[in-house]
């Protein structure tokens, strides 16, 4: 299977997500921004999450698929709906976001995926979001635009949020393949996010 290859019902999965986390970031930037128009905030949402979000998820997916595994994207309903309630209760000041996962298994009932396997994989989707993030730097700090503030924030935050090494969050799997390099994107996702943060 191709990265483009995609079921009817991962389809519809990724854009029930993708809406209802760019609802939820809708109202942290309302709530940084006031001066931005509702309209706008949700637009710059969908925009900003759609690529960290979309990208993130791919990535996984993609060398998943490279390592020879079937791969697809779930959506977690109820992640999904823990976000919407901390985005209500909180005005969007904490952001609860597990949307789902790119789930993977081999296509032989004998191999399993390896620590190295998992940890390859794992690793993606932070490398992507960490990737943006310092693509955006330099392109908010150039023109000013806001968007690519937003666009480094939401990718920051997405490395930062996932790099936690609890649960089914990347973070656990990659530490445990390779501390390091743990460690190393860590590093990378806090130092990005605190740029954008002080100036």
């Amino acid at each position: 299977m191709g990265m483009f290859d995609f079921t009817e019902r991962e389809v519809k999965d990724i854009v029930i997500s993708l809406l209802v986390l760019s609802f939820v970031f809708m109202f942290w930037i309302t709530s940084n921004y006031p001066e931005i128009p509702i309209y706008l905030s949700f637009l710059f949402s969908l925009l900003t999450v759609g690529f960290a979000f979309i990208g993130h998820e791919l990535s996984h997916r993609s060398v998943a698929r490279k390592l020879g595994f079937h791969s697809e994207y779930v959506m977690w309903k109820q992640g999904l709906l823990m976000a919407l309630l901390f985005a209500f209760i909180t005005n969007g000041r904490i952001i609860f976001a597990a949307p789902g996962a790119v789930v993977f298994a081999s296509y032989w009932a004998f191999k399993g995926p390896s620590l190295d396997d998992v940890g390859k994989i794992g690793i993606a989707g932070i490398v992507f979001n960490i990737t943006l993030l310092y693509i955006s730097i330099p392109l908010f700090f150039m023109t000013g635009f806001e968007l690519f503030a937003l666009m480094g924030f939401i990718n920051g935050w997405f490395a930062i949020f996932n790099l936690i090494p609890l649960g089914p969050l990347d973070g656990r799997k990659v530490m445990q393949w390779n501390s390091k390099i743990w460690a190393t994107a860590f590093v990378l996702a806090i130092i990005g996010f605190g740029i954008l943060y002080v100036f």
